[in-house]
């Protein structure tokens, strides 16, 4: 009944690792052809927006949008390859340990044997009766008889003790061997996955390229483009403009704003600043602009949080910034969040500084667009904010 049962296990653990090899390339599979259905769909939208807007039919915003899903795809893409790469790693690491493990097992097995050997060809040589002729080869008393008893016993139990560790090292080196074919067969279907999401992140760069380069060499729609992206800033100020005046009171639980606290607010999210504040080249159509805030790079679904406290003002969609958040601190004094995917907080609500009020990723973007505003005009965040 024993063997039976170490049988079954032995069974269900095969039918396990068949499982666990088999199954994650079929998932990974179906995930990298929704990826590359994705990128076919938007290559299309691209080209149609791109022709849209050469015939003045089309807004350049559109184009901004669906480059930034032609990125975040790119960057699931990317993080996938970059999850195969480190399994890959660790399943190259594992073999390398089997392979050693194997190795041992075999010297053992190879010295056991040799033993075993030497041992079986003394009991041959012996003959059946050899234990009894030994025991009773001269006339001994029998305190020297059982003497040599108990010594015939030891070699015996020792013979039993190499027979076991034979029978136990040999069952270890077989399942040794079953679990290194296992990793290797692992190994073969993971690299191809590795070597198929790898094409796809090459093919997705290639094709981003090559819809950028066009734009570039079209002046007059790369012109149209650009001034829609410094149409934005004039939108938002228009915004904070027109919720000045409309305020019939302003958050006066701070009258002094946030100027007492400038140089110290804490951050909305934790990530490292993609886009700075003033002046730069824009990553991807390579034309100078301005910036009124940062960029602040984040993993989709983070979590945003007011920097002080204040008042909700605005929150609500605003055309070129996703969803977007504006926080009321008294004395003129704004903070603004953009590309924001779900609001935790609405208009009228009161916030505390270090407060969560929304959630990230805008459409899966991946990254968080943060103003401050002091006396209403944009000022460099980072002033404002804790070095970090």
């Amino acid at each position: 009944m024993k063997l039976l049962n170490n049988k079954n296990s032995r069974s269900t653990m095969l039918v396990l690792t068949v499982i666990l090899i088999c199954c994650p390339p079929l998932l990974y599979a179906d995930e990298l052809t929704d990826s590359k259905n994705r990128l076919e769909e938007l290559e299309k939208k691209i080209t149609i927006t791109l022709e849209n807007l050469r015939d003045k039919q089309g807004q350049a915003g559109t184009l901004n949008k669906d480059l930034d899903e032609l990125k975040n795809e790119i960057n699931r893409i990317d993080k996938k390859v970059k999850l195969s790469s480190k399994e890959l790693e660790q399943l190259n690491a594992r073999l390398s340990r089997q392979q050693q493990q194997l190795e041992t097992t075999q010297q053992q097995l190879d010295t056991t044997h040799q033993q075993l050997k030497k041992r079986l060809i003394a009991l041959y040589k012996v003959g059946d009766t050899g234990f009894f002729r030994a025991l009773l080869s001269t006339s001994v008393t029998p305190q020297a008889l059982a003497e040599k008893y108990l010594f015939l016993s030891r070699i015996a139990r020792h013979d039993r003790q190499l027979m076991d560790a034979y029978r136990q090292q040999a069952q270890s080196y077989q399942k040794r061997i079953e679990e290194l074919e296992a990793l290797r067969e692992q190994q073969t279907s993971l690299a191809k996955r590795f070597r198929r999401e790898q094409q796809a992140l090459n093919s997705a760069r290639k094709m981003k390229a090559q819809l950028l380069a066009k734009v570039k060499q079209d002046e007059e729609l790369l012109a149209t483009i650009l001034d829609e992206l410094r149409a934005k800033a004039n939108r938002l100020n228009d915004l904070v403009k027109k919720l000045e005046s409309d305020q019939t009171q302003s958050y006066t639980g701070a009258l002094s704003g946030l100027f007492l606290e400038k140089g110290r607010l804490p951050w909305p999210l934790t990530g490292p600043v993609k886009v700075g504040f003033g002046t730069s080249r824009h990553n991807d159509y390579g034309a100078i602009i301005e910036s009124h805030g940062l960029e602040i790079s984040a993993p989709a679904g983070s979590e945003i949080s007011a920097v002080a406290s204040g008042k909700v003002i605005y929150a609500s969609p605003l055309r070129g910034y996703g969803k977007l958040m504006i926080i009321d601190h008294g004395g003129k004094d704004y903070s603004v969040y953009a590309q924001i995917a779900k609001f935790l907080k609405r208009v009228g609500d009161i916030v505390e500084g270090g407060e969560n009020i929304a959630i990230s990723g805008f459409e899966g973007r991946t990254s968080l667009y943060f103003e401050i505003r002091h006396r209403g005009k944009p000022e460099d965040p980072k002033d404002w904010l804790k070095p970090l």
